[in-house]
């Protein structure tokens, strides 16, 4: 099949294969441009003009970490003259007065910070502010926590839902090929172990994020396994809420040391095209990172493909503890007159997209 043929497919209704998927990510030229186009066509048949963006708040509970992945600079030793936990008054003087919809609460993995403190502080955030949707823990910290209380993910799970978890984040799942896991984060959960804790968590209708960190060592057929891994857990459980794009950020990290030189943000829209073509409306929002892109450059990706421009970001640390040059915080004005900017129509949204829960597309001309 050639490309022109695979492509239309999608636009009518049909999947991308993974053969074309590997055949995408080495295009360049004009095969390119016509996988941009019909990337962008597809994205406006499935949400027409509408920018999605959220007002919300990162809360990492600690940066205590004990994984030392080769990727991050965010993690510190309980040794280090830099760490902290936060405090309910550290909670509460962050989040003020502010108007946020969600947190997003993650921290890092050490035996100095316990479950139960950790829930004790969701427990108090979602007491006091009901309203705030708490989008918490990671696979990785559902695993953590679980191998040292002896529970299992579900039984974990609940006592994260009891204490004011409303959706996970799709987090640590980096890359899902245990081959590329094995250079990066060897002490991270494998690429199954994600799977089946992000599919519990559906299954017990908590719904999550799926992430894909990637512009390190990966090759094309590891993304494609990602992608992959992805698609299939959604057709099963239809649990996630948007997939998003989150390109490696190498000035600061020992895993830039090993990374080949390219251009970035070219392959960073090349990943969101596929990313559009290969989940269509299997995942219909694809979301873009203007603090691993860089504003303008997120903005040029709603061309390609993308159609949410992620948050706010206060307290945005792990990207810039890794070398991101690009801010923690955004107003919400910026992203209303940014995406008016670019003759986008910006619509404000909650963790779940509720926003869309009564409009109605379709894929067909």
């Amino acid at each position: 099949m050639s490309l022109e043929t695979a492509l239309q497919a999608v636009l009518d209704g049909g999947e991308l294969g993974n053969d074309t998927a590997l055949e995408i990510l080495g295009l360049s030229g004009e095969d390119l441009a016509l996988v941009y186009q019909t990337a962008n066509e597809l994205n406006l048949r499935l949400n027409q003009s509408r920018v999605s963006f959220i007002h919300n708040m990162n809360m990492n509970y600690t940066n205590i970490c004990e994984y030392f992945c080769s990727f991050c600079e965010f993690g510190k030793s309980r040794y280090a003259k830099d760490t902290y936990i936060l405090s309910e008054e550290d909670v509460w003087n962050r989040i003020g007065k502010e108007t946020i919809s969600e947190i997003t609460f993650q921290g890092g993995l050490s035996d100095v910070v316990k479950f139960e403190d950790v829930l004790k502080l969701l427990r108090a955030i979602k007491q006091r502010r009901p309203e705030i949707h708490m989008h918490a823990f990671s696979p990785e910290e559902i695993h953590f926590y679980a191998r040292k209380n002896g529970m299992s993910y579900r039984d974990t799970i609940l006592e994260c839902r009891a204490a004011g978890m409303d959706s996970m984040c799709g987090t640590a799942a980096e890359i899902l090929d245990d081959e590329v896991r094995r250079k990066i984060c060897p002490t991270k959960i494998t690429t199954d172990q994600w799977l089946e804790i992000i599919g519990t968590a559906h299954e017990m209708g908590i719904r999550s994020t799926a992430t894909i960190l990637f512009g390190h060592v990966e090759e094309p057929v590891h993304v494609v396994n990602h992608l992959g891994h992805v698609r299939t857990l959604q057709k099963q459980t239809g649990g996630f809420t948007e997939f998003i794009l989150l390109l490696f950020m190498p000035d600061k990290t020992r895993l830039g040391r090993r990374t080949p030189a390219m251009n970035r943000i070219e392959y960073a829209y090349k990943m969101i095209a596929l990313a559009r073509l290969y989940f269509s409306n299997t995942i219909r929002n694809v979301q873009t990172s203007w603090v691993k892109l860089g504003f303008d450059s997120a903005l040029g990706s709603l061309e390609v493909g993308a159609n949410d421009m992620g948050g706010t970001l206060y307290f945005e640390n792990i990207t810039r503890e890794a070398g991101g040059r690009n801010g923690e915080y955004t107003s919400l004005d910026t992203f209303h007159s940014a995406i008016l900017g670019r003759g986008k129509t910006p619509v404000q949204r909650d963790t779940l997209y509720s926003f869309q829960s009564q409009l109605q597309f379709s894929l067909s001309v």
